[in-house]
């Protein structure tokens, strides 16, 4: 045994380990185990006081406040929860007082005191949001984020139970796309700023595997025209792989050059007051929603109010999991019988988020809805939820656009107006069938470029024209880009989706780097497939083809949801643009789109096309025809 006497640090140190031992002890009496902790937790606090071992106090108090909280003495184990943050502040012991502080918020949230809940919350998410600002790995700041993420959860659900709706609202935005924040918060900062040498050495290296990527595969398609073994199959994939693993290397290297990264640049969170001066007009609101453990939670943002609506029993699995099984999934893996379905689950949807009482509570006089989904709720068509009106989707009776977060939105309406600008002299650009297998694209482009006067040396058409190095170009030079060729969303790694260019690909990853700095582009529309489908990980991050414009420069950007058709898609383009050149905004040339591409009629398509068309009187009266495309960005 250790003498107290001679040994009294030793003795000290054993009497907290017991403490801990005790308080995790699951033989004997629980109750006479947890008394023996705090004993033992106390003795060894007559060697660890505050004043000569601060660090190892607060520890300690920690350990008390489990062992009455376990005892069911909630006040006693808050009280001891607040003595360990005296000194584990999230300032200076970030990684502890996480512990301390979630700790605290648990029990308090247990216990129905919502205000000492919510203090303990909002100290746990200053403490997460410091140790991520100290780390420089792009990957790691993600992991503590991901870590954490039922931190900010709770936090929302304390508030909303308190009656706090403004604050549940601020922390539901403060945990979204934090990883896409800070790249366009980098991209925002270094506008006009010459690259330094060090990244741009990064950027070549990006590139140089991107190129030996694109011939792999071209390589790998010239080997399918003849016989190829298995093995040859499994090289192959291997190889790619492999080049994948050292891009994403590279994006980490690059990632840490980045001034957001590296702390020298704070990112502070919006309040409220903050986000509603997004909203410029008093018929516009915005919808966010938040899906916790239970519930899915619809905050409703005007000029001057906030309201909020609980889908109650709509959670992460009755929800989110619902989405993943008949929506997703069904996509992914039975794209015929997914299309069969998609009237039936978008109408039990609409009942799931009670859009008939949403509407009749909370958007009288609204005429426009900012939409910031959360998690697969990215991934719906919400123009084509029914209202519970005869014949009535949510998009006839809305203007819509979508935003991945309030603070995505605030970084597109920083950036100075290029419309204004330009005025009428805006410079329009196209890139058709860059693989010479989409004629109706080639349609489509020439209708644009006749609405617009675009002249030929502005339109990349076909293999010989819409290379990886032409659309670059293209892009610098022109205000608003139509894309209407292939393009390929990779679910399972989303930097590797890429737009399907003649001689090679443009990857996401490329797109969110220094090296694409697009500052003049108002808008792209890329009728393409699948532009804006990914699986939102748990922090919200939406990393889509259509996000890495945003990301380079652009206000704007239409985008499709799933794989479209070629004469919808098409047909649904001109119909855009007329609009557009009309002056409609976007979500109404959007809109209006949908609309005469719904209501068009079989006989009406010989003006567009010599297509045949099945024998239906309005051949693109669904959804899958009219409801993919969607807006993000500004109005």
């Amino acid at each position: 045994m250790i003498n107290k006497n001679s040994f009294f640090k030793e003795w000290a140190y054993t009497q907290m380990n017991l403490g801990i031992a005790y308080n995790k002890r699951v033989q004997g009496d629980p109750q006479k185990n947890l008394q023996l902790a705090v004993k033992y937790c106390y003795d060894s606090l007559k060697f660890y006081t505050r004043e000569n071992y601060p660090f190892v106090y607060a520890i300690l108090q920690n350990n008390l406040g489990n062992a009455y909280r376990d005892q069911g003495l909630t006040t006693i184990a808050i009280t001891h929860y607040g003595l360990a943050l005296e000194i584990h502040t999230p300032e200076i012991y970030p990684v502890e007082a996480v512990i301390s502080a979630h700790n605290l918020g648990k029990t308090a949230f247990k216990s129905g005191l919502w205000k000492e809940a919510i203090d303990g919350y909002s100290i746990a998410i200053k403490a997460v949001e410091t140790s991520r600002s100290w780390i420089k790995s792009e990957s790691r700041r993600q992991k503590i984020l991901e870590e954490s993420i039922g931190i900010y959860e709770s936090m929302v659900q304390a508030c909303i139970n308190a009656g706090e709706i403004e604050k549940a609202f601020e922390y539901s935005e403060r945990s979204r796309s934090k990883r896409l924040v800070d790249l366009m918060a980098s991209y925002n900062l270094s506008q006009g700023e010459e690259i330094p040498p060090a990244v741009k050495e990064l950027l070549q290296q990006y590139e140089e595997l991107q190129q030996q990527i694109d011939q792999e595969r071209q390589s790998h398609k010239s080997d399918n025209n003849r016989s190829e073994t298995r093995a040859a199959f499994q090289a192959y994939n291997e190889a790619i792989a492999s080049l994948e693993t050292q891009k994403q290397q590279v994006w980490e290297n690059l990632r840490r050059e980045d001034r957001v990264l590296a702390g020298e640049i704070q990112v502070n969170p919006l309040s409220l007051s903050e986000i509603q001066k997004l909203i410029d007009q008093p018929n516009t609101a915005i919808l966010s929603f938040y899906t916790t453990n239970s519930d899915t939670h619809i905050f409703i943002v005007q000029q001057n109010k906030i309201t909020f609506h609980t889908c109650t029993g709509q959670g992460l699995n009755t929800l989110q999991g619902w989405i993943n099984q008949n929506w997703l999934l069904p996509y992914m893996n039975d794209s015929q019988k997914w299309e069969t379905q998609i009237d039936s689950i978008l109408r039990e949807l609409a009942e799931r988020l009670q859009i008939p009482k949403l509407i009749s509570q909370h958007l009288e006089g609204i005429e426009e809805l900012i939409l910031v989904p959360h998690l697969l709720l990215h991934q719906i068509p919400f123009a084509a939820l029914p209202t519970g009106e005869y014949q009535e989707y949510l998009g006839d009776k809305f203007l819509i656009r979508y935003t991945p977060s309030c603070q995505i939105l605030e970084f597109c309406q920083q950036r100075p107006s290029v419309e204004t600008l330009y005025a009428n002299s805006l410079e329009y650009g196209t890139v058709e069938d860059t693989k010479d297998d989409l004629p109706l694209t080639r349609f489509e482009g020439e209708q644009i470029a006749e609405l617009f006067n675009i002249p030929q040396e502005k339109r990349l058409i076909g293999t010989s024209q819409g290379t990886c190095n032409n659309y670059r170009q293209l892009a610098k030079q022109v205000n608003v880009l139509h894309s209407c060729h292939h393009a390929v969303s990779r679910l399972d790694n989303p930097l590797e989706s890429y737009l399907k260019l003649a001689d090679g690909d443009i990857t996401l990853g490329e797109l969110m780097t220094p090296g694409w700095r697009l500052p003049q582009l108002v808008e792209v529309f890329l009728s393409c497939c699948e532009t804006n489908l990914c699986t939102p990980d748990l922090t919200d991050n939406i990393f889509t083809l259509s996000t890495g414009f945003l990301c380079a420069g652009a206000r704007s950007v239409v985008s499709s949801l799933w794989s479209v058709k070629e004469l919808a898609t098409a047909l649904f383009s001109i119909f855009y643009y007329q609009q557009r050149q009309e002056g409609k905004s976007r979500p109404k040339a959007l809109q209006q789109a949908q609309i005469k591409l719904r209501e068009l009629r079989k006989d009406d398509l010989e003006i567009y096309s010599q297509t045949t068309v099945k024998e239906n009187e309005f051949p693109f009266s669904h959804p899958v025809y009219w409801a993919a495309f969607i807006c993000q960005g500004l109005r």
